[in-house]
């Protein structure tokens, strides 16, 4: 699992826009490479992230992993500057994946598929 510390990419104490998580773009594409698909996000040293900073972070997450239901999925954000709420829960539903927050405080990502009805 490939490990990306966001603080030496994006050395800002608040990251709020979505010019600054479009930045590190390579630097996410490298690590979803060399971890094969699986990637800690540590956020060591952020104190704060906006929606929109999430919201352009998993649409560069998912331009890397792809799309495809085998595209495999494993994403951590460690030591998230703040806790889950429902405003982080609302950007992770329009890229069909579910954010959760494990018992250490970290965000764990995954798919959320719904069945084909047909």
């Amino acid at each position: 699992m490939a490990r990306v510390r966001i603080y030496d990419l994006l050395p800002e104490r608040v990251l709020v826009t979505r010019e600054s998580a479009r930045s590190i773009q390579p630097a996410l594409a490298a690590a979803f490479a060399a971890g094969d698909g699986e990637v800690i996000l540590d956020f060591t040293d952020v104190a704060g992230v906006t929606p929109s900073f999430v919201d352009e972070i998993l649409a560069v997450l998912e331009e890397c992993i792809g799309s495809g239901p085998q595209s495999r999925l494993s994403i951590v954000f460690l030591n998230p500057p703040t806790r889950l709420s429902a405003k982080f829960e609302a950007v992770d539903r329009a890229h069909a994946l579910r954010i959760v927050e494990d018992r250490g405080g970290a965000w764990v990502v995954t798919r959320q598929y719904t069945p084909a009805v047909g």
